[in-house]
């Protein structure tokens, strides 16, 4: 079924005052039942994540490592081309959300070794790094970042990865994270392009 018919399915009378106060009430119902992740499975829509997390991260208190200036044509990086990719798609089919997921089969391998090498880690193999959650401004507060992780975990489960390590500094994330145990094992500094300086980042770690 058509996922307008679906919502106007639910709605038992469209001349409830619910709906004529609000004549976007539709589109937000939308926005909470059928924003699903969905795993990306065409690599030509790559771009348009790439130019979604630039138009956010530039706009917002990362904006000294994440800006036009360093990635004129998007954020991106080598880890991409090798990432699990989350999408969230609005109702005219546009990217309004996204995260990734990398699996390594060695720390060494890790890019940020460096950084995280004198931290107490699992060594067991391989693990998962999650990384660039971005949702768009007008689309938050739907629980899609929530969304985004959970999906990532049970890809995780599913596939009996050994742990998994995140850099957080969103404390509303944070929080997010914490509660599905992950443990605060140490501040990093990292840097996202050669030409950024290094920041710092809390490094949090599961065992699954």
């Amino acid at each position: 079924m058509n996922s307008l018919l679906q919502i106007t399915s639910i709605v038992t009378n469209i001349e409830d005052p619910v709906v004529l106060e609000n004549p976007n009430f539709l589109n937000t119902l939308y926005e909470h039942e059928f924003l699903q992740p969905q795993l990306l499975t065409n690599g030509c829509r790559l771009q348009e994540i790439y130019d979604l997390r630039l138009n956010v991260w530039e706009h917002s208190r990362k904006s000294d490592f994440v800006n036009r200036k360093l990635y004129p044509n998007g954020w991106y990086d080598h880890l991409d081309k090798s990432a699990f990719h989350w999408i969230v798609t609005s109702n005219q089919n546009k990217i309004i959300a996204s995260a990734r997921l990398n699996i390594f089969n060695s720390l060494e391998d890790f890019p940020y070794y460096l950084a995280v090498k004198d931290f107490l880690l699992p060594e067991i193999m391989p693990f998962a790094f999650f990384s660039r959650l971005v949702v768009h401004p007008h689309y938050r507060q739907n629980g899609l970042s929530r969304k985004l992780f959970m999906n990532r975990t049970s890809f995780c489960e599913e596939r009996g990865i050994s742990w998994s390590q995140v850099f957080i500094n969103n404390p509303l994330i944070i929080q997010q994270f914490k509660k599905s145990g992950y443990k605060n094992v140490g501040q990093a500094n990292v840097s996202y392009h050669p030409l950024a300086d290094p920041h710092p980042v809390n490094v949090f770690v599961k065992e699954n």
